[in-house]
């Protein structure tokens, strides 16, 4: 994704004639505990109010690596090293993932008109979290 400073009007740097043809991604040590959540205003919307993906390797409950990114709070998905370190060597239960959550969300300033988008976005990474590590 090209960031807007470079260039807003262009969304990737891809030259006209090229094309992408495939994605080699190696297998990941999140592929069993993964959920991707779009939370949008109505179903025929295509756009994400929130989407959070969260993603946490579990060895006996206990978290050894996690992600978590935020969408539609900013010009690219977000993500804070510090609130997935904060999971890390934890147990995967509501204080752990609050106080992740918190972390992520700190600093977070709301506009006029999406005031109520910092407690989706809580909301939504507690909700991620819970089905990421199987907990619903």
């Amino acid at each position: 994704m090209a960031l807007p400073h470079r260039a807003p009007q262009f969304d990737t740097v891809l030259a006209p004639a090229e094309l992408i043809t495939s994605v080699d991604l190696p297998p990941s040590p999140f592929a069993e505990h993964a959920h991707y959540l779009k939370v949008r205003e109505r179903a025929s919307y295509a756009f994400a109010l929130i989407s959070v993906a969260a993603a946490v390797s579990l060895r006996d409950g206990v978290v050894r690596q996690a992600r978590l990114a935020l969408g539609g709070v900013a010009h690219k998905p977000w993500r804070m090293p510090a609130a997935e370190a904060l999971l890390i060597g934890q147990r995967l239960d509501n204080e752990s993932m609050q106080r992740a959550a918190d972390t992520l969300l700190a600093g977070a300033v709301a506009l006029r008109d999406n005031a109520f988008k910092p407690e989706l976005a809580r909301r939504a990474v507690l909700r991620a979290l819970r089905q990421a590590g199987s907990l619903t």
